[in-house]
């Protein structure tokens, strides 16, 4: 459903940046993936999850248009094609990252070693 809403989210991201400007575009691209990501943490069934990864999926798709063009105009023209280059590696590099931590997680052993650190965690805060 991510991606249902992601594809809605750019087709409707053009029209949205024309009528309200790229700042409030991209502040409504975080409001609806903030509402969305509440939506799937509070979620007592299945079915508002689905309904949360929806919101989370426009979030994402307004965002992954709004964000470049905004770069593109507020940027100077001398650093304009690094700037805009940089947040895609960075989204990419994020990806990857993440990918990296779930592989690590797979195994069964790794659950206990993510129960240990939440022991810690709890035990000592953020004095670690």
């Amino acid at each position: 459903m991510a991606l249902v809403g992601a594809m809605m989210g750019s087709a409707a991201a053009g029209w949205i940046n024309d009528t309200y400007g790229r700042k409030k575009a991209t502040l409504l691209a975080d409001a609806v993936f903030a509402i969305g990501a509440v939506v799937m943490a509070a979620a007592p069934d299945p079915y508002i999850l689905i309904v949360g990864r929806l919101l989370v999926g426009l979030g994402v798709g307004l965002a992954s248009v709004c964000a470049p063009v905004y770069i593109a105009e507020a940027s100077p023209t001398e650093v304009r094609g690094g700037l805009v280059s940089a947040n895609v590696l960075m989204i990419t590099f994020g990806q990857f990252v993440s990918y990296c931590v779930n592989l690590a997680f797979t195994e069964v052993r790794y659950i206990l070693l993510l129960y240990y650190l939440n022991v810690l965690d709890c035990t000592y805060g953020t004095k670690l």
